[in-house]
């Protein structure tokens, strides 16, 4: 009993001296590999015991590929899962030092997107719905809505950066158990250092960074509720379109039309595995520069038309209607509620800001060139949607395709935030058989609730322009500057201080005049309906 007692200490040591060996070979090697770049990235393992707590909560989600990145930002440990103990696809849930800020002991999960996939991703998000309403905006403020919408443009690109900036800089504690992170000394020994904290990873982190709790809460329900105010949006889209593309074989009214695409759009909702949705998705970015394309050759056929072509009255200002286009062209640049998620994505989050430039340029020329095309062949007549007002013919009708198929996809991408926030609320597991059909009736509720949105303000202009002045100004201008205030206030030279403080009443001046703009506009269009 005594030689087996020993026999299992011996054991046990030469275990924790072969663990021992392999945290130095790994410091060893990150050392080595970080030497020309000065990182500071240190691989950890965890504890015996925290080794089965995070193999126990994980064990539980393992059920697909995708199922492990879930799993890495719940779990949020500081660990390296050892090999055969997780199917191959867990292997890289690996956490090092936030390099950028030299900050130890704070985690985060490694990105494997490139810098060219985050470019991808974050001008498909920005090129959606919005930019079909630029001609309209146009239309609203005259030629003057440019300045608008460089300006929106040059402040939500600075706004974009320092909301990443506050998610550096900050960090929260483990949410689990793993409350403790350790270092491996000279002689091989373990210290535990100090309480371990996880670095942020979206928009509500930041907030939560920020302001505590009640800058969680708030950001949280203004991000909900401007994702269900574009799945309304997403709704009236569909019905317009469809409407349009089958006036001659259908004669149903476009409120069935809405139920019809309701019917296909909100079971997509019900899918465990969102990405095979990314496809169809990444349709948005080819039909939004289709559009443009379309819009620029139907222009330059009116210009180069023999008989000449009478175009119809464009207007320099519209002062009564300019406060609509804040809303609308603020639309455009609604990105800040996934920026965070990218810049965690990224293999190289250093690239973030340069990326985001870029991105800001496509969409900024792209919006630039259907802008100006769309209201200077429409005029003051060009429609909420410009596509509603092309010529027939193929590539009119390709182009329309394209634009009705893409919200079939993004619908069920917008709506899984609020879906999982609701689940969370409820503590409904979707991974376990018996909370599937709670979670499907809950977001076949949101789904429906955003259709009654839709079928009660049908008026997709005015509708953007109400969700773009009070959530999407707020989440894109309003909330940065107001983190990166508080976070970085102390550290602010007065220039830098008093810009923000500019962008922030500028900010309000937006919500309110836009605010009330488009309220008047809802009255207005409700009235001529009868509603």
């Amino acid at each position: 009993m005594k030689a087996s007692s020993e026999s299992s200490s011996s054991e046990k040591k030469r275990s924790e001296r072969v663990l021992l060996e392999e945290k130095e070979t790994t410091k060893s090697s990150n050392k080595n590999k970080n030497k020309d770049d000065n990182t500071n990235a240190t691989t950890l393992t965890t504890t015996t015991t925290s080794r089965e707590v995070l193999l126990a909560e994980c064990a539980a989600d393992a059920k697909s590929a995708s199922s492990f990145s879930t799993c890495a930002d719940s779990c949020e440990a500081n660990v390296v899962l050892l090999e055969n103990e997780l199917p191959t696809a867990a292997k890289r849930l690996e956490f090092k030092n936030e390099d950028i800020d030299n900050r130890p002991g704070v985690y985060h999960r490694v990105g494997n997107s490139t810098t060219e996939q985050a470019l991808a991703n974050s001008v498909n998000i920005l090129l959606g719905v919005g930019t079909l309403s630029v001609p309209y905006a146009l239309r609203e403020s005259g030629w003057a809505g440019i300045v608008v919408l460089l300006l929106l443009g040059a402040t939500t690109n600075y706004t974009g950066k320092t909301l990443i900036r506050c998610q550096r800089r900050g960090s929260l504690p483990m949410r689990t158990n793993f409350n403790t992170y350790s270092d491996v000394n000279e002689d091989g020994s373990v210290t535990v250092v100090k309480k371990a904290r996880r670095a942020l990873t979206t928009y509500e982190d930041i907030g939560e960074a920020a302001f505590g709790e009640f800058g969680r809460s708030l950001i949280s329900w203004v991000l909900y509720a401007e994702l269900i105010g574009t799945c309304g949006l997403f709704f009236i889209l569909e019905g317009d379109h469809l409407k349009l593309l089958f006036e001659s074989t259908m004669s149903q009214s476009k409120e069935t039309l809405m139920l019809l695409a309701a019917g296909v759009m909100i079971p997509t909702t019900w899918l465990v595995d969102l990405s095979k949705l990314s496809l169809i998705g990444a349709l948005g970015f080819v039909a939004s520069v289709g559009l443009t394309g379309v819009v620029g050759w139907d222009l330059i056929q009116a210009l180069t038309n023999p008989s000449g072509y009478e175009f119809p009255h464009t207007a320099l200002v519209h002062y009564s209607t300019y406060p609509l286009s804040f809303g609308l062209l603020a639309f455009v640049f609604a990105g800040h509620a996934v920026f965070p998620a990218i810049y965690t994505s990224m293999q190289k989050p250093e690239e973030y800001e340069s990326m985001l430039d870029k991105t800001y340029g496509v969409v900024m020329i792209n919006c630039l060139l259907l802008g100006c095309a769309g209201y200077f062949l429409f005029g003051d007549q060009v429609s909420s949607e410009v596509t509603l007002d092309l010529p027939a013919g193929i590539i009119s009708t390709i182009a329309l395709g394209l634009i009705t198929i893409n919200p079939l996809a993004k619908f069920a991408l917008t709506m899984d935030p609020v879906a999982r926030g609701v689940e969370e609320k409820f503590n409904l597991d979707t991974s376990k058989a018996e909370n599937l059909l709670p979670a499907r009736v809950s977001r076949t509720g949101l789904g429906l609730f955003a259709l009654g949105l839709a079928v009660k303000l049908p008026f997709f202009g005015v509708a953007m322009s109400l969700v773009g002045a009070v959530l999407t100004l707020s989440v894109s201008l309003i909330f940065p500057t107001a983190c990166y205030l508080k976070m970085f206030g102390d550290e602010l030279d007065a220039k830098e201080k008093w810009l923000n403080y500019a962008i922030v009443g500028l900010g309000f001046l937006c919500v309110g005049s836009g605010t009330y703009s488009a309220v008047s506009a809802l009255m207005d269009a409700s009235s001529d309906f009868g509603m």
